[in-house]
């Protein structure tokens, strides 16, 4: 009988302290707050997915740091999860999760310090996140698979979705000039008007070749031809030797710099200037990079 109080104690004991854990990190790494969670399960794949638990009226935001990296975004208040990249390499990610008091003051209500091993240092860009938006049924894709659906190398596809975008979309002059902060492009949406903003282009690009399994950074920055902050794209290649995409020379296995904005002004103006500018996109001295995603 003793033997048995003390077996039922220890079984007593380990659901307790199961369910401890459970409530206080989560299962398969789900880190639970008072207001929202964090789910860190697909970290190995290069994102987490975090939501707060319930809607609110206020504006909150996520800060995600590895030692001096920092990235800061926003994140909607209807209680939806969305997903953020762990694009700063293998180590341990310090997430922390905002509501906003008054005015710009915030106070934190979660803060989650997750170890990340990715699968593939390319992982964080081969996904859907909260930049570059896309479910495997989407217009895009499918429009992705449409374009690419003979071509064999990753070099081909990358060269029929460039081409597809600076020839079909057009630059929309007055969304850049009304566009608010915070705003999120839609790809499906831009598809479906052949228009766009540089963070557009660098979206819709971004989706059709990751969709493909192709590694497609967005990256904002400072462009010096334009004069203005921008958005633009880097495309890994694991080809090697010398590839000519749209007149233009790299060496397999790097990041190329792609600028879809400023080849589709080329393309579609026939400007002699901007189609030269085009053919030195390799040369990173026109751009200042600030974040990748």
């Amino acid at each position: 009988m003793k033997k048995l109080k003390i077996t039922l104690y220890t079984i007593f004991i380990t659901i307790f302290i199961l369910s401890l854990y459970t409530m206080c990190f989560g299962a398969e790494n789900v880190y639970k707050g008072s207001k929202s969670e964090i789910d860190a399960t697909h970290s190995s794949e290069g994102y987490v997915k975090i939501r707060y638990l319930k809607e609110t009226t206020k504006k909150l935001k996520v800060i995600i740091e590895k030692d001096t990296g920092k990235y800061t975004y926003d994140l909607n208040n209807k209680g939806d999860y969305e997903t953020y990249p762990l694009q700063m390499g293998n180590g341990t990610y310090k997430i922390k999760i905002f509501e906003n008091i008054t005015g710009n003051k915030y106070s934190i209500k979660q803060t989650a310090n997750i170890k990340v091993t990715l699968d593939n240092e390319n992982s964080p860009f081969l996904v859907s996140n909260q930049y570059v938006k896309y479910k495997n049924d989407s217009e895009t894709v499918k429009k992705a698979e449409e374009l690419t659906k003979e071509k064999k190398e990753d070099i081909d596809k990358i060269d029929v979705i460039y081409d597809y975008i600076i020839t079909n979309i057009v630059y929309d002059t007055k969304k850049a000039e009304s566009v608010e902060s915070g705003y999120l492009p839609e790809v499906d949406e831009i598809l479906k008007s052949n228009k766009g903003i540089c963070f557009d282009y660098a979206s819709i690009m971004a989706a059709m070749l990751r969709s493909q399994s192709i590694p497609t950074k967005l990256v904002t920055g400072y462009s010096s031809n334009l004069d203005v902050l921008h958005a633009w794209n880097e495309v890994y290649t694991e080809e090697t030797g010398w590839i000519k995409l749209n007149e233009m020379y790299f060496d397999g296995r790097q990041w190329k710099l792609m600028d879809s904005t400023i080849a589709s002004t080329a393309k579609q103006s026939n400007s002699p200037k901007m189609i030269e500018y085009t053919k030195k996109l390799t040369d990173s001295k026109y751009y200042t990079k600030y974040f990748e995603y």
